[in-house]
């Protein structure tokens, strides 16, 4: 078995994509994470749901978590308004960590110990097709534990 048979397809996103849309294909894709590439297909960094949402959160809520206890849903509104209006390049740190890629030859013991080494809990699986890498998908952490089991 190798990581092309165990790839999740994923849609990838670019740094103009706005926090919305992000959530919007998260959801639909079920995916684990949004892989985020460059204009010319690289990869520069994986996007978690989680993240996505604490971005969207508003500032004085991130400043202060208790508030998020005291103001219930008022603030959904503008937590549904900044989802639309920041981009993912806005809440991205400039420094992005790479992301753990792997070729769709990759065996699944290579898979994990690249996540071990790196932290991440999922892998992008990239073919190279010439110079422009074409995104296959994403296998995480589950996925290689299911293939153990």
């Amino acid at each position: 078995m190798r990581a092309r048979d165990l790839t999740w397809p994923c849609t990838p996103v670019h740094l103009d994509t706005s926090l919305r849309e992000a959530a919007e294909l998260l959801i639909r894709e079920r995916a684990p994470v949004l892989a985020v590439v460059s204009e010319d297909g690289h990869p520069v960094a994986t996007v978690s749901a989680a993240r996505v949402l604490a971005a969207a959160l508003p500032d004085a809520v991130r400043d202060d978590p208790l508030l998020a206890a005291v103001v219930g849903e008022s603030l959904d509104d503008d937590v549904r308004a900044r989802a639309a209006s920041l981009r993912l390049g806005d809440v991205l740190p400039t420094r992005l960590p790479t992301p753990a890629v792997v070729s769709p030859d990759a065996s699944p013991v290579q898979m994990a110990s690249l996540m071990d080494r790196t932290g991440s809990t999922v892998v992008l699986v990239v073919d190279h097709d010439g110079d422009r890498p074409n995104l296959l998908g994403t296998i995480d952490a589950a996925i290689l534990l299911q293939h153990y089991l």
